[in-house]
């Protein structure tokens, strides 16, 4: 909000109440208040605050704003079912996040929020997802978890086991690191 607008906003709380008694000042300090948020937004929260107190503070109207953006917010689809698509790598976890954090503050300010086309944001996706069956997975593991053990007989892909307690080692057997740098 700029310092004209903390004037038009000063001037209609003072309309809506009007036994509240305003100076010369008063625009300045809730400019150095109120200077964060919009003009729209303030003016409705004022509205509010005037319609059930006879007097209107800055930290009414702040408190007002900020309830109005959270049940704007709670009113969406749910956490992180938005209708706009993050212009972000998901791979990128901090831009990611900065694009996540920018639409809940667009969304909370009632900014529109544009939904984009799936075929857009897939359009350079050319990774092979491997499949979960193992028949038909030809994505085959690398180093000793790539084979199956010799020794215990651990399936590719498992940790070995003891021979004598059947429990899970911490490392594989020998032979088995042995056999798959022979492969």
């Amino acid at each position: 909000m700029t310092p004209d607008q903390t004037v038009v906003l000063a001037r209609y709380v003072r309309a809506l109440c009007p036994q509240q008694r305003f100076d010369e000042y008063t625009p300045d300090a809730w400019h150095d208040v109120l200077g964060a948020y919009p003009l729209d937004e303030a003016r409705a929260a004022a509205a509010h605050c005037a319609s059930v107190r006879p007097f209107v503070s800055p930290s009414e109207i702040i408190a007002a704003i900020r309830q109005a953006r959270s049940d704007r917010d709670r009113d969406l689809q749910g956490p992180g079912q938005y209708a706009e698509i993050p212009d972000a790598d998901p791979d990128d976890v901090h831009a990611y996040l900065a694009a996540l954090r920018g639409q809940r503050t667009r969304a909370a300010a009632g900014q529109p929020l544009t939904a984009r086309p799936i075929g857009e944001l897939t359009a350079g996706v050319t990774r092979e997802i491997p499949s979960a069956d193992p028949a038909v997975a030809t994505v085959r593991r690398s180093g000793p978890l790539g084979i199956e053990c010799p020794r215990c007989g651990a399936p590719i892909g498992k940790g070995c086991r003891s021979t004598y307690r059947k429990r899970r080692l911490a490392d594989p057997h020998p032979a088995r690191i042995d056999a798959a740098r022979a492969a």
